[in-house]
Order: C-alpha cells, then sequence, then structure tokens
C-alpha cells in the first residue's frame, strides 16, 4: 500500500453508529465507505432506507477525526407534478445542494458530479433530463496574469570551408509579452446519452482559478428537471469525484448498481421543499420555474464585522 492509500484511508474499523442513525427521518439515508484500494476507490454501503431519500451522499478523505476535505450532497426539493399548460409531460423538479469543505492547507480543484435516472429495474421507459441548472459554462473570480517570454536566433555567416571554423556570429532576441486570463468554472448540461437521442444523464462540473490555486466553491445549488410519461417509480444513481490537490489522490464516490439498491423515486410520496429562496415553485407548471434565480453558488462568505471597537463598558471600567 502506498503513501496515497494510507491517506485515503479510514483509521476507524467500524466507521457507521448506530446511534447516528435517524430513524425519525423518513428520508434519512446514511452512506458508509468501505476500503477497496486505490482502483476504484470507496464504495457507498447503504443500509436500508425509505424512497426519495434526502441526503444523497457524504464522504471525505483522511480520518474520520481529522479530515483533509468532506464533501457531501443532500435534497432541498423534490417535487412531482405537471410540466405545465402546454405540455402533455409529467414533471419532476430535483434541487441538490453539494458542500465541499477543505481543511488545514488543502484544497479540492475539481469536482464532477453526474446524476443517472432510469426505470425501475424490468420496466421500459423512464424520465428524461429536460433541463438543468447551471446549464452551459459560467466562468467567475476572473483574475489576470502577465505572461512574458524570449527567444533568442544564432546565426553564422561566413565561408563554407571544411574542417575550418571561421565567420561572424549575429545573436537576436525578441521578447513576447501576454496577458491571459483565468477564471473559476462552474457548468452544467444534461448530454445526448446514447444513439437514440435518449436524455437520462444529469453533469455538472466544477474547476477552481488555476492561476489562483484556491480551490472550487464551497457550495453549490443545482437543479434538474425531469419529463416524464407517467407516474411510474424510478431510479437515480449518482457519482461524485473529486480531485483534491495531491496529483496521485483522487477519492471518488457512487452509489451501488445492484437493483435492490438505488435511490428511488416515487411521484405519491410527499413533496419535499427545504428551499430558503423566494423563487416561485408551481408543481402544475415546473416547466416555469425560473432557474437563473434557484441556482446558486458561493465561493466563501465574507464576514464584515471581524474588526470591532472598544465599547462604552470597557470605557466605563477605566473610568473607574
Amino acid at each position: 500500500m502506498d503513501e496515497s492509500e494510507i491517506w485515503l484511508s479510514d483509521e476507524d474499523e467500524g466507521d457507521f453508529d448506530e446511534d447516528d442513525e435517524e430513524t425519525s427521518d423518513p428520508t434519512f439515508f446514511s452512506l458508509g465507505l468501505t476500503y477497496q484500494g486505490q482502483e476504484g476507490g470507496f464504495h457507498v454501503r447503504n443500509r436500508p432506507g425509505q424512497r426519495q431519500r434526502k441526503a444523497v451522499s457524504a464522504f471525505r478523505g483522511g480520518s474520520k477525526k481529522r479530515p483533509a476535505f468532506t464533501v457531501s450532497c443532500n435534497a432541498k426539493a423534490i417535487i412531482h407534478g405537471e410540466m405545465g399548460p402546454s405540455s402533455d409531460k409529467h414533471a419532476t423538479l430535483l434541487v441538490y445542494e453539494f458542500k465541499f469543505n477543505s481543511y488545514r492547507g488543502t484544497r479540492i480543484k475539481e469536482a464532477d458530479v453526474l446524476f443517472e435516472f432510469h426505470a425501475m429495474k424490468g420496466q421500459a421507459g423512464g424520465p428524461s433530463v429536460h433541463q438543468v441548472a447551471p446549464y452551459g459554462v459560467h466562468k467567475m473570480q476572473e483574475t489576470s496574469q502577465s505572461e512574458s517570454s524570449k527567444h533568442g536566433v544564432e546565426v553564422t555567416v561566413g565561408p563554407n570551408i571544411p574542417a575550418i571554423d571561421t565567420g561572424l556570429t549575429l545573436y537576436g532576441e525578441a521578447g513576447v509579452e501576454k496577458v491571459t486570463k483565468h477564471f473559476t468554472v462552474v457548468s452544467g448540461d444534461n448530454p445526448q446519452s446514447d444513439d437514440w437521442g435518449n436524455y437520462f444523464q444529469a453533469r455538472f462540473f466544477l474547476s477552481e482559478n488555476k492561476s489562483q490555486a484556491s480551490g472550487i466553491p464551497s457550495k453549490l445549488r443545482a437543479c434538474i428537471l425531469l419529463e416524464r410519461d407517467d407516474d411510474e417509480d424510478f431510479i437515480c444513481v449518482p457519482y461524485l469525484k473529486v480531485t483534491p490537490n495531491f496529483t496521485t489522490m483522487v477519492t471518488s464516490l457512487f452509489s451501488s448498481r445492484e437493483p435492490d439498491d438505488p435511490i428511488i423515486f416515487s411521484v405519491s410520496e410527499p413533496p419535499l421543499n427545504e428551499l430558503d429562496t423566494t423563487v416561485d415553485i408551481d408543481a402544475d407548471n415546473l416547466g416555469a420555474t425560473d432557474w437563473d434565480q434557484l441556482w446558486d453558488c458561493t465561493t466563501y462568505t465574507e464576514y464584515g464585522q471581524s474588526v470591532k471597537q472598544s465599547g462604552s463598558k470597557n470605557d466605563e471600567r477605566t473610568k473607574e
């Protein structure tokens, strides 16, 4: 086992505690990690849970007590309804919040997220990913960096006489200076998933500003709008992969593909809405949701009250 495997492995046997399970919460879903070696990374081991689990995934790099980074994904909204009055399609709105936290000088350079949606085993069809937010490439935190380079050319002028090195050597040097721009990038897409024109994937990708090496945003709220032909149950398999600032260390988390262990969605379940926004969500017209207002990205939170002045209480004590 090399050093990277030691760093990624869990120092505690039996990481899951019975007391940690919130059995009173029907949306609670616990994920355990089982070390499988560097090839394949960690594999999810989940306990039986209810449908439409709120906690999609959670993992860390390093030990339980002193992690180098932690990653989590939780559902903030699961709403089944209709696409809108101009469509005969059913719809499901999913909003997930991802948190990427780093500690002790560690940072996460990239994060790759994939959701795959399928019909239940033995059934045809399944939902189609109609829209995602963010969609396309979004650049933020622009920085400029000056780069300069010099190129030298050496030319020898003189008679071409064998065994005699004579002539005049000329040397010229040219300088090139350019300004490059760098960004933190967040992107989303619902790519065509097969040769038959189906769209059953939702992808999101985050990458740091490479010139600043400051890590990816600490929080991302992503939205997925599914289009359904019926009200049958369907499943989702999430994949999360992060790259920390160690070239040889990649930690990935993916849910089991076993048919008895997916995330199952059922339109008969009550809606979940824990969004802290004022965005209007109409279950009968989910296609009209304002995606630009619903998705969100946070790099960090600036606290403006960290510098304080002496108060009146201190002044009174001085007088006494």
